[in-house]
């Protein structure tokens, strides 16, 4: 790779570093953090060394890319279908997209826009590879697996709340901090399963295949929720941690607002369907709890075996399997209490299983 276009490097300025802080509202508690250093050019083009691939460089990488992201899709794939954590863990350590990502960041803050294309079509690429890859292996794979019947670690990839977004504002601070701080190198394989980038498109390709649409387009939504979050803290990071030469980020100063703009405008955009999903959970929460509350005053003796609610704007519906010991209690008796805690009619559906008890000795 060619060495970067950069002057010297000096000390920021209190006028860098509060330009730095302006580019965002967590800039100046940041900064406290993140102390700003000399870089010397040797150091920075040697990080930077390790995102950019160009010249000689570049073929060996590209490949080596996108043998990974094949080989760490079919090993996430294998884990979802297979409902292995402990698989999906070990795809997210061989994952290579936090080298893109970071390098999209890294782009931004220096106004290189030759690197930023290429580096996002790096990025798009393996997205569309990984994706591939993952519609490929739930073709091929054996199994019972279909759209209404997804296993748990699928499930829990097709339905992104705010909770992510906040992981992976985390994970973003602190690949970008890895980044800056060479000596803190061996923290990224756990920046990598914490942000967990292919699972969700492994999940995409799963979903696809198997016809789950709207899985697909959850799993796609954390994908995309985690691309723009660690852009976004990365490029923080980045700025004030004096890695860009100050002249530099003067003589960009036009571009950098602008890719730290999108940035952000992007993350706010994924944070909206993040927000009605997460309110969405909550009131699925509480009203599961209603439900058990209110099945325990309906039959002291009932023990709730499934539970199934959907909560609507107007209305809402429990299917319930239960167990007791007692004669069956009328489910009409149970959908008034629902309904009285709710204050939206509740349609009710109860299996109840009479569960006997008989004892005996033998001499």
């Amino acid at each position: 790779m060619g060495q970067a276009d950069m002057g010297g490097s000096t000390e920021p300025t209190e006028d860098e570093r509060g330009f730095a802080g302006a580019l965002s509202p967590t800039g100046s508690v940041l900064h406290r953090i993140f102390q700003p250093r000399v870089w010397e050019d040797g150091e920075r083009n040697a990080v930077l060394n390790e995102l950019f691939f160009e010249g000689p460089d570049w073929r060996p990488f590209l490949y080596r890319f996108a043998t990974l992201i094949v080989l760490s899709t079919t090993i996430a794939a294998l884990g979802l279908i297979s409902n292995s954590a402990a698989v999906v863990i070990g795809a997210m350590l061989v994952a290579p997209l936090m080298t893109p990502i970071l390098a999209v960041a890294a782009a931004l803050v220096h106004g290189q826009l030759d690197r930023l294309w290429v580096s996002t079509a790096v990025l798009v690429g393996g997205t569309v590879a990984a994706i591939a890859s993952g519609w490929v292996i739930s073709r091929l794979a054996p199994g019972t697996l279909t759209a209404t019947e997804l296993t748990p670690e699928l499930l829990g990839r097709t339905a992104p709340s705010l909770l992510d977004l906040g992981v992976a504002i985390a994970a973003g601070l602190a690949g970008g901090y890895v980044l800056t701080h060479p000596r803190a190198g061996s923290s990224l394989p756990g920046v990598a399963i914490a942000v967990a980038l292919v699972p969700p498109l492994a999940t995409v390709g799963i979903a696809l295949e198997l016809g789950a649409t709207s899985a697909a387009q959850g799993a796609l939504l954390l994908f995309t929720t985690n691309f723009v979050a660690i852009v976004l803290s990365a490029m923080t990071i980045m700025l004030v941690s004096g890695f860009v030469p100050s002249d530099r980020r003067l003589m960009v100063k036009g571009r950098l607002r602008v890719g730290f703009a999108v940035a952000l405008l992007a993350t706010l955009g994924v944070a909206v369907p993040l927000t009605w999903h997460t309110i969405d959970v909550v009131s699925y929460q509480g009203f599961t709890r209603e439900v058990i509350s209110a099945v325990r005053q309906w039959d002291p003796a009932g023990r709730i075996i499934e539970l199934e609610a959907d909560v609507g704007e107007s209305r809402a519906s429990v299917r319930l399997v239960v167990a007791s010991s007692r004669t069956p209690v009328p489910a009409w008796r149970l959908a008034e209490l629902l309904a009285q805690g709710s204050e939206i009619p509740v349609d009710v559906e109860v299996q109840y299983r009479l569960e006997q008890r008989d004892e005996a000795t033998a001499d």
